[in-house]
């Protein structure tokens, strides 16, 4: 081709190496380095001797790099000196640092959550079997941990960490195509979980909450001491954050809590075992049995026969978050006997200068966010089940006789007649007559 002779650099497509491609990107020549060249609307031409045009590629165009480079270029930094103060409120508040983490799926219950939520675990091959081991080096180590292949994340709760530990293998069923393929079928097979992982757990974010906690307590006036937790003690301290308490806040109902848990275990292990057993007698999709209504429709995938047992959010109340109240706002409440255990909680008192006293405040402050992150994350992880009342509410039903509501009926919803259908109760007994021969 005539013209000016380009220089050429053979570079290979297995190369992985981005040093090198960068040191090639940099001595490459672009625009008028190549020769006599003309600017076109969205690209550049290069003008060869004969007076024709030969388009640049994208990768030497100075006018296709100008663009790319509008949407490749960092973001400044925040001056903070700028910041409105909302802006300075939202930067000292924890729970906003939580919520804007990056935002990862939880392979136990696949749901998307913010990775503060979360307990990342990594792979990690054994000292001396080379077995790969699934470990949570993010809280053994202050360093970021060396990667070893995919993580593996879920919800840091103590319940969720028993589930996947207690059963067999049930944590292999939460396992992604990546960690499949980055083990091989050989290495899948010799993937180990540790059997005492919740204990393990804990007593990483125990260490870690107690690690940040010596530097408060180490220093005075790091924390405001207050006589006690209540709001009048509260409300004449500025900028409150949350509150520490030495001392236990359970009550006598958590003492009787694995005795509930397990009756109500129990009584939905049966549910679940006539469900099995008996459920056909149940299920009007299935052939007619003794003159019983069969459905017109073939049954969808989500359907179980209906079968008595104890509603969802009785049998899984809300997660119960301790709190208190400063100047009217709900402020978190950390108990340091609770969450650390007694003789922690007395180490990491004893010997300071905020020793003799039970409750401190910590104030709302940027360089505090990082221990109640790890507050937050000890306390969810240890957050059991509160007590769930919901007051049944009768209302009266109002004659409609009456133009002025005033005279009101003495009959109840709760005695009111009810009409069923003949279909139903013929449905009924033969069920019962069935199970009673059963």
């Amino acid at each position: 081709m005539p013209g000016r002779q380009v220089p050429r650099v053979r570079l290979s497509l297995r190369s992985n190496n981005n040093n090198q491609w960068r040191a090639y990107s940099n001595k490459a020549l672009r625009g008028d380095d190549l020769g006599s060249t003309t600017p076109g609307e969205h690209q550049t031409f290069r003008v060869l001797d004969d007076g024709s045009k030969l388009p640049l590629p994208p990768t030497l165009d100075p006018i296709v790099i100008a663009q790319k480079s509008r949407w490749k270029q960092e973001k400044e930094k925040p001056d903070v000196s700028k910041f409105t103060p909302f802006q300075k409120k939202l930067l000292e508040n924890p729970y906003a640092h939580a919520l804007a983490s990056p935002v990862r799926i939880d392979r136990s219950l696949s749901t998307i959550l913010p990775s503060d939520l979360l307990l990342t675990l990594h792979l990690k091959p054994h000292a001396t079997t080379a077995e790969p081991w699934l470990l949570p080096l993010n809280l053994s180590s202050s360093k970021a941990p060396k990667a070893h292949g995919p993580p593996f994340r879920f919800l840091a709760h103590r319940q969720n960490v028993q589930y996947l530990t207690a059963k067999k293998d049930v944590w292999r069923k939460a396992l992604t195509a990546r960690h499949v393929q980055f083990l091989g079928t050989k290495g899948l097979s010799q993937l180990v979980w540790r059997k005492d992982m919740p204990a393990v757990l804990l007593e990483l974010l125990q260490k870690r909450v107690m690690d940040k906690l010596a530097w408060w307590y180490k220093w005075q006036g790091r924390l405001v001491p207050v006589p006690s937790l209540f709001p009048s003690d509260l409300d004449e301290v500025e900028e409150v954050s949350c509150v520490l308490f030495y001392g236990s806040l359970k009550t006598r109902a958590d003492e009787i809590l694995a005795e509930v848990s397990a009756i109500v275990a129990e009584a939905d292990k049966w549910s679940v075992y006539f469900r099995h057993g008996y459920g056909s007698y149940f299920d009007p999709h299935e052939k007619p049995k003794g003159g019983m209504p069969k459905a017109t429709h073939k049954p969808p995938m989500w359907y179980e026969p209906l079968i008595p047992r104890l509603a969802a959010r009785a049998q899984f109340p809300p997660l119960e978050f301790t709190t208190t109240k400063w100047r009217g706002r709900k402020v978190a409440l950390y108990s340091l006997t609770d969450m650390l255990g007694e003789e922690r909680a007395r180490d990491l008192v004893a010997g300071t200068e905020y020793e003799g006293d039970r409750c401190w405040v910590m104030k709302r402050a940027r360089h505090n966010v990082p221990v109640e992150l790890l507050l937050m994350q000890l306390q969810s992880y240890l957050a059991e089940p509160g007590p769930l009342w919901e007051p049944q509410k009768q209302i009266p039903v109002e004659s409609a006789r009456s133009p002025t509501n005033s005279q009101k009926n003495e009959k109840t919803p709760e005695n009111a007649p009810t009409k069923r259908s003949p279909k139903l109760d013929q449905f009924f007994e033969g069920v019962i007559e069935r199970y009673s021969k059963a």
